[in-house]
């Protein structure tokens, strides 16, 4: 078989050789679209569309009407890597809760350990310097929107950053209710003036159980909610403040901060876990995502009427005629009915999540998050920081 087309892929991220070939035969990680498709039917990928996991009605509407968004794509790179990203979050990668996301507050000692390390970088003026030994500005990535004054600096302290996501281990167990393998833990990152974080998701081998941990703000700064797509089919607009972590699926549940910052800075460490059982396998999930995505995936479908323009700007995506860049923060939007703000701060010893009363933070009469024990499993961490005697201080 001769193959004109030729697919190279890179944290999902597609080139085409030849987009134009009218066969559409590809190699992705060396595996031609012949044999893509007969893998794809073996493993049972033979229904459209599929049945979305978890399939709850509201997950099965934010992923219906993308599908219909993607169709209506003309980039054929962009479509591919569209179809990878939402199929990852509707079927390939496994949900550990029943919702996707929680809201909780952290340890008051690592909160000022990581706000000590901020603010010896802060100048006076409230800005951040860039030429300290530790700090440096964050390379460019299309999630992250703005001009290079925008740019976010990063905070660095690699061993500070280690040793908190060994300690915070326990209370990412806690919520997720699985063992737990550390990944990585990066930042601080601060964003800046006139930046953005488009919606995504992470690497599905690596980036599983994820949190960000809210360090601190300039007092300029305007709110800036981190937004994230739940289970149910609810857009969450969540108002961290510092001290408090959001929990998250990051492979699994869309997120981003796509209404630009207005301010000096904000500041956040960001940690992602892996499930520590031996049976789950990262380069097999990356397989899976190229194998699920549908065989008319390359087929451009015309515009339908009031289907909203769906743009992918790398492995991210935006919604460019919606306010905010996504629909579901648009006001004059149909998909907006479905936005729940929360403010923070989280209570400590608790999880917020759906269920609660988002202006009260009260919980609801029973706890019904998969995973959450209700505290029978217990997060500890070491009072001191060091790793093994001293008091332990208990969320």
């Amino acid at each position: 078989m001769v193959v004109k087309t030729l697919l190279l892929l890179c944290c999902s991220t597609a080139s085409f050789l030849n987009s134009s070939n009218p066969n559409n035969n590809i190699f992705v990680h060396s595996m031609s679209e012949e044999f893509r498709l007969e893998e794809r039917q073996r493993r049972g990928y033979n229904k459209w569309p599929p049945t979305v996991v978890p399939n709850t009605p509201g997950w099965n509407r934010i992923m219906t009407r993308r599908f219909s968004q993607i169709e209506r794509i003309r980039n054929r790179e962009d479509k591919w890597n569209a179809w990878v990203a939402i199929m990852t979050s509707a079927l390939v990668a496994t949900n550990y809760t029943q919702n996707g996301w929680g809201l909780t507050r952290a340890p008051d000692h690592i909160t000022e350990r990581l706000q000590q390390r901020l603010n010896r970088t802060l100048l006076e003026e409230g800005m951040i310097d860039p030429s300290g030994k530790y700090t440096r500005q964050e390379h460019y990535i299309p999630v992250i929107g703005g001009e290079e004054h925008a740019r976010p600096l990063m905070i660095q302290d690699a061993n500070d950053n280690r040793k908190i996501l060994n300690e915070m281990k326990p209370f990412f167990e806690w919520w997720s209710g699985i063992d737990l393998k550390p990944s990585i833990a990066y930042g601080i990152r601060a964003y800046r003036n006139d930046s953005n974080l488009l919606m995504h998701i992470d690497k599905p081998s690596t980036h599983v159980i994820s949190g960000i941990y809210h360090v601190g703000r300039s007092e300029d700064a305007e709110p800036w909610p981190i937004v994230i797509e739940d289970f149910h089919g609810n857009t969450n607009q969540v108002y961290l403040t510092p001290g408090d972590i959001l929990f998250y699926e990051s492979s699994k549940c869309f997120h981003g901060r796509p209404q630009v910052f207005i301010g000096g800075y904000y500041a956040s460490l960001f940690m992602h876990y892996a499930p520590a059982d031996p049976a789950f396998d990262g380069d097999e999930l990356r397989h899976e995502r190229d194998l699920s995505v549908p065989p008319h995936w390359h087929v451009d479908l015309p515009p339908y009427e009031g289907l909203d323009e769906f743009e992918m700007v790398g492995t991210s995506f935006k919604e460019p005629n919606c306010k905010n860049l996504l629909c579901s923060l648009d006001e004059t939007n149909e998909e907006s009915k479905h936005t729940v703000n929360w403010y923070g701060p989280a209570p400590k010893g608790l999880i917020v999540t759906n269920g609660w009363d988002p202006e009260t933070m009260e919980p609801p009469k029973e706890w019904v998050e998969k995973g959450y024990d209700g505290g029978k499993r217990r997060a500890h961490v070491v009072a001191d920081g060091n790793d093994g005697g001293g008091e332990k201080d208990e969320l």
